[in-house]
């Protein structure tokens, strides 16, 4: 699924300590499908307009950011959590919708491909 062909805004919600970003529209072969993006453990969240912020490899794609600012002033503010939820700075560049920035200690995303009528 490219985000330059989302059928609609992507959502976002709470799960417990876990963040879900939803996504639905179509891939290249025009299939419709619906993708939730689950991070584990979330401790921290950032959402920036386009133009405001990007990662250029997170293009249509979740990265890794290590040993960035923001771990390693979260890791300062207090070495104990950090030391237990063991996150991870996670970002995502969706084409018309800005960047998604999430410190968790994990990331799962589950899709399915629907037919649409």
């Amino acid at each position: 699924m490219f985000s330059s062909l989302l059928t609609e805004q992507p959502s976002i919600t709470f799960d417990g300590l876990d963040l879900l970003i939803g996504l639905k529209g179509y891939d290249n072969d025009d299939r419709y499908s619906e993708c939730v993006i689950r991070f584990v453990k979330a401790i921290g969240f950032e959402y920036s307009l386009i133009g405001f912020g990007i990662v250029p490899e997170s293009y249509d794609s979740i990265i890794e950011i290590s040993n960035s600012d923001w771990l390693k002033r979260t890791e300062q503010y207090n070495k104990e959590k950090y030391d237990y939820y063991k996150p991870k700075h996670y970002a995502l560049f969706l084409d018309d919708y800005g960047l998604y920035q999430v410190l968790a200690n994990d990331v799962v995303v589950s899709n399915g491909h629907k037919n649409e009528q």
